[in-house]
């Protein structure tokens, strides 16, 4: 079903934005600091942009040091367990632009969830320059044998060809992989793989989009997964086709053996997303999803999708808040904007993170995009910290980040003497207190 459209006025929101900014520091905070804890400094804690993936009740630590891969297991209280290490085997392919395409981590369970690592990347066939190959080298926990390898499909793209993008996640049980890989700007379908224990295929190699079939087929952009609780899906944005269409954002829904359980579609006027800048998340009846864009007046915009009510009728219409919540001139221009970390939902109202160059920021909003309580600042001992590396839960949005001196700039792929890994957990309560 289309959803309906709220408009919005960015001039509004930017006024809001300000006067919230002015406001005295007697109101409460719009999230809360649950847990802060400092892991164990190691050569995987230490790793500069590790990431953070839920499997099961806990999470996989995973980073990528040089040509080294370094990974464990880690709770949510902080504890580190079975820290493995393994030289990647070969380099990813990189595309007309320079992006690396990866490598990218995500888990699969043998025996426990998230016992193993998967790291996917693209790879030139050998003595072709339009032929990737998309590989997923599987190492267990613990252990000193290499990682093997699965070939999950090629991937035609010539020097004319749009952008290859590559995208991998994982299930929050940490038992099932996802990865999917297509070209924009061609009418062709997205490919997928859902694997399971030893990078084993799950199911049948999947697309969105049926090629057979060159009416359903769409140009799109901003590929992507979520995998948040409770599921994995595959999301894209598809341009409008025409000039009094929107822009669509499309949520493609997995069952645990590879097939679409489902599917949501947001029809958006605002949606024209640059430079992948995207974040979404399911909630308890509905989606949520935040973008930016450098368009004329751009900014930072969310949308909100709840079903219909039961009594809706015989044709019922999800119901779509929109609003954009922070103006890039703010900022002085798109490119001084800080970047989309996450989106989470408090109560009817929901949270954004921010990665600003003097930490990451958690700012609160209605569906009106009115600002609701201070923002929140993650603790930094001086404001300088790492990449962050995020996943919202139901109940709390657990965040990981190195946290520098402050008179660190990085050159290179090593920190500083005095650097220390944080694993935050962010609390967005329903009711401000």
């Amino acid at each position: 079903m289309m959803p309906k459209v709220r408009g919005f006025v960015w001039s509004v929101a930017a006024l809001a934005f300000l006067s919230w900014v002015g406001c005295g520091s007697d109101r409460p905070l719009g999230a809360q600091i649950g847990q802060q804890i400092p892991l164990a400094d190691s050569p995987l804690t230490l790793t500069w942009d590790a990431l953070l993936v839920r499997a099961g009740d806990g999470f996989v630590l995973a980073g990528l040091d040089g040509t080294t891969v370094r990974w464990g297991q880690l709770s949510s209280s902080g504890d580190l367990s079975g820290e493995s290490v393994f030289d990647l085997p070969e380099q990813p392919a990189t595309t007309v632009g320079g992006q690396p395409l990866g490598p990218l981590f995500a888990v699969t369970s043998r025996t426990a969830p998230g016992d193993q690592l998967v790291v996917v990347m693209a790879v030139l066939q050998a003595g072709s320059t339009d032929r990737y190959e998309v590989h997923a080298w599987i190492h267990d926990l613990g252990s000193l044998l290499p990682p093997t390898v699965q070939v999950l499909g090629v991937q035609v793209a010539a020097p004319t060809s749009g952008t290859v993008r590559l995208v991998a996640g994982s299930s929050p049980s940490g038992t099932r992989a996802l990865v999917a890989w297509g070209v924009e700007g061609q009418l062709a379908p997205i490919q997928y793989r859902m694997l399971g224990a030893d990078g084993a295929l799950v199911g049948t190699p999947g697309k969105i989009y049926d090629d057979s079939d060159p009416s359903s087929l769409a140009f799109w952009n901003s590929l992507g997964t979520t995998q948040n609780a409770p599921d994995l899906a595959i999301t894209l944005v598809e341009p409008p086709k025409q000039k009094n269409e929107q822009f669509l954002w499309r949520r493609f829904q997995m069952n645990d053996d590879g097939s679409i359980a489902g599917e949501a579609d947001i029809g958006l006027d605002a949606l024209d997303v640059s430079d992948g800048r995207i974040v979404s998340t399911p909630t308890s009846d509905g989606y949520l999803l935040a973008w930016q864009n450098d368009t004329t007046n751009g900014g930072t915009f969310f949308a909100n999708l709840t079903p219909p009510p039961p009594d809706a009728g015989s044709e019922p219409i999800d119901n779509v808040s929109t609003h954009q919540v922070l103006a890039s001139a703010l900022y002085g221009g798109y490119s001084s904007m800080p970047r989309l970390a996450w989106i989470a939902p408090a109560g009817y109202e929901f949270t954004i993170g921010l990665a600003r160059s003097r930490g990451l920021e958690v700012l609160r909003f209605d569906i009106f995009a009115d600002p609701r309580g201070q923002a929140l600042y993650l603790p930094s001992a001086s404001g300088n910290t790492g990449p962050a590396s995020a996943w919202v839960g139901s109940d709390a949005v657990y965040v990981t980040y190195l946290d520098m001196p402050g008179s660190f700039t990085r050159a290179d792929a090593s920190v500083p003497t005095g650097t220390h890994r944080l694993l935050v957990t962010v609390l967005s309560p329903a009711e401000l207190r």
